[in-house]
C-alpha cells in the first residue's frame, strides 16, 4: 500500500509537495484518504482488541462480565469484516468497471509524474575571464571580487553551495578537508568544488523539472573511482538522495537502459544524462 499519505492527505501546492495540482492528484488525494482511514481502523482494531483480552483477563469468571466481553468481540469481528469487505468490494467494482487506460492505475497505487518545466535555464557556462554571466545580481553572478567561478569552467565549492543552495538544491554535509578522502573523514564529508558549469546548470533544470527535494550526497570530493571526464573528480558527476518524487521523476520519464556492470539499473534523459540507482542515491552523470 502506497505510504505517501503519512506527508499529509493533500499531495500538491503545499509546502512538502510544492508542484501544482493536476487531474492525477485529485486521484491521489482520494487514495490519500482511503488509506487514511484503513491505517486508522487498524490502530483503533488493535486497541480494542486489547481492551476485550483485558476484559477476559480480570473477568474474574463473571458471567456478566464475560458475556460482556463476548459482545464486544462480536461487534469488533463484525467491524473488521465492514472494513475489509468494503474495501474488497470497492476493488472488485473499479477492477471491472474501470477503463485502465484512461483510469490511473493501479487505483490504490496512483503515482503522478510531476510535469517538465519548460522554462529557460540559467547560462551553463562562463564568460570571458572565468566569471558568470550577470554579474553579482544574476543566478551565477560573481557577487564579490573572487566571483563563483572557478578555472576552466568549474565553480569553487561556495560558489557552487551558494547556486544550489538558492535554488533549493541541498549538500548533505560539509566540504572534505584539501586533499583528503571522504573515507577518512569522520562523519562523511561532500565537496562540490570544482564541479563543472554545465553539471550545475543540468541540476538546477533537474530541479525545476522534478517538483522534488534534490539533496546532494556525493560531488567532486577524492575517494571515488575513476577520474576526468565523467568521473566525479572530474566535476561531471553528481549523487542525489533516493526520495519517492525523484524516483518516480526519473522511473516515469526517461529510459531503462538496462543494468550497469555493478548492477546498478541505469535511466537515460533526452538530453543524454543518466541516472544509475546505486543503493540509496541516484548516481548522475551530466556528460552529453
Amino acid at each position: 500500500m502506497n505510504l505517501n499519505f503519512l506527508r499529509g492527505l493533500v499531495p500538491c501546492a503545499t509546502s512538502y509537495a510544492p508542484h501544482p495540482c493536476t487531474v492525477c492528484d485529485f486521484f491521489v488525494l482520494i487514495q490519500n484518504i482511503v488509506n487514511f482511514l484503513i491505517y486508522t481502523s487498524f490502530a483503533l482494531i488493535t486497541l480494542m482488541a486489547i481492551i476485550i483480552a483485558f476484559m477476559f483477563m480480570f473477568s474474574g469468571g463473571s458471567p456478566t462480565k464475560i458475556s460482556d466481553a463476548k459482545k464486544r468481540l462480536g461487534i469488533l469481528l463484525w467491524g473488521v469484516f465492514w472494513v475489509f469487505g468494503s474495501w474488497l468490494v470497492l476493488n472488485t467494482i473499479v477492477n471491472f468497471a474501470v477503463n485502465k487506460s484512461a483510469f490511473p492505475w493501479p487505483w490504490n497505487k496512483v503515482e503522478c509524474i510531476a510535469p517538465a518545466n519548460t522554462a529557460p535555464m540559467p547560462p551553463a557556462a562562463p564568460a570571458a575571464g572565468g566569471r558568470f554571466p550577470g554579474g553579482g545580481g544574476g543566478q551565477f553572478g560573481g557577487g564579490g571580487a573572487g566571483g563563483t567561478a572557478g578555472p576552466e569552467g568549474t565553480l569553487t565549492e561556495q560558489g557552487a553551495r551558494d547556486v544550489f543552495q538558492t535554488n533549493g538544491i541541498s549538500v548533505n554535509k560539509s566540504a572534505c578537508p584539501a586533499d583528503t578522502r571522504f573515507q577518512n573523514v569522520s562523519g562523511g564529508c561532500t565537496s562540490v568544488g570544482g564541479i563543472q558549469a554545465t553539471t550545475v546548470a543540468e541540476a538546477l533544470q533537474l530541479k525545476n523539472q522534478c517538483h522534488c527535494n534534490l539533496e546532494i550526497t556525493g560531488g567532486t570530493e577524492l575517494g571515488h573511482s575513476g577520474s576526468g571526464v565523467g568521473s566525479h573528480s572530474g566535476g561531471y558527476k553528481l549523487d542525489f538522495a533516493l526520495n519517492p518524487a525523484l524516483n518516480n521523476y526519473i522511473t516515469g520519464n526517461f529510459t531503462d537502459i538496462g543494468v550497469r556492470s555493478d548492477g546498478a539499473i541505469q535511466y537515460k534523459a533526452p538530453n543524454g544524462v543518466i541516472f544509475a540507482r546505486e543503493g540509496d542515491h541516484w548516481d548522475t552523470t551530466f556528460t552529453k
